[in-house]
């Protein structure tokens, strides 16, 4: 497609590794803070069936953010208090992409954030960081008992921004989340650094961008 021809309405966005620097990093730091080995729970989380079924089911709300920490302690014999917080200590926030975010809404693209989460109580990052304001829509995962790559979870994120599929982009820096939210209808674009993601927004949304700009309120990030 050549960029133009489709009027793109709507922007969906990942959470953690496109608005915030990468999870595994994160994850990484934390273990090394911890005195475990730097992939200790990226192995666990992603290779070991016990700890994966733990990630699944926290990310699907089947299962608190204080029972994801307990069993993570519990695994590695450390204090699971304020786990997930204690990891988010270690992303760093992404602003040219959440400037980007801002400078869309002013256009009249609709903003969703589409995030799997790692729960919400105690500890929600979307509040801490300040960014439910920032969005038309936010869809997290573990609220609404589903997760990426299922593919209603796509579907329920383009009804929530109340824009059509084929003209809503999807942006996330996991490989296994876009051939679902592709299948959905949605145009998809793979998140690796900032500047690229940036780049490939302003083709896909150029005819938008370039027509007169309305104001929105800005929310800082930190």
């Amino acid at each position: 497609m050549v960029a133009g021809q489709r009027r793109y309405e709507g922007l969906l966005l990942d959470l953690m590794g496109v608005l915030t620097s990468d999870l595994f990093d994160g994850y990484r730091s934390f273990s090394a803070a911890e005195s475990l080995p730097d992939d200790a729970l990226v192995d666990f989380l992603t290779k070991d069936p016990e700890g994966h079924r733990l990630l699944v089911d926290v990310e699907r709300g089947v299962i608190g953010q204080r029972d994801f920490e307990l069993g993570i302690g519990r695994r590695f014999g450390i204090d699971g208090e304020r786990l997930v917080e204690r990891v988010w200590d270690y992303l760093r926030p992404e602003p040219l992409l959440l400037e980007f975010v801002r400078r869309a809404r002013s256009h009249g693209i609709k903003a969703g954030l589409l995030s799997n989460s790692l729960g919400t109580e105690p500890y929600n990052a979307c509040v801490a960081w300040n960014l439910v304001d920032e969005f038309d829509s936010l869809v997290i995962s573990g609220e609404v008992g589903l997760r990426k790559p299922d593919p209603e979870i796509f579907e329920l994120a383009v009804k929530r921004l109340a824009v059509p599929a084929e003209a809503c982009v999807f942006v996330d820096d996991m490989e296994h989340n876009l051939g679902p939210a592709r299948e959905a209808g949605l145009t998809v674009v793979r998140h690796t650094e900032a500047s690229k993601t940036i780049a490939e927004l302003e083709r896909l949304f150029g005819n938008v961008l370039n027509s007169q700009q309305e104001t929105v309120p800005r929310v800082s990030i930190e």
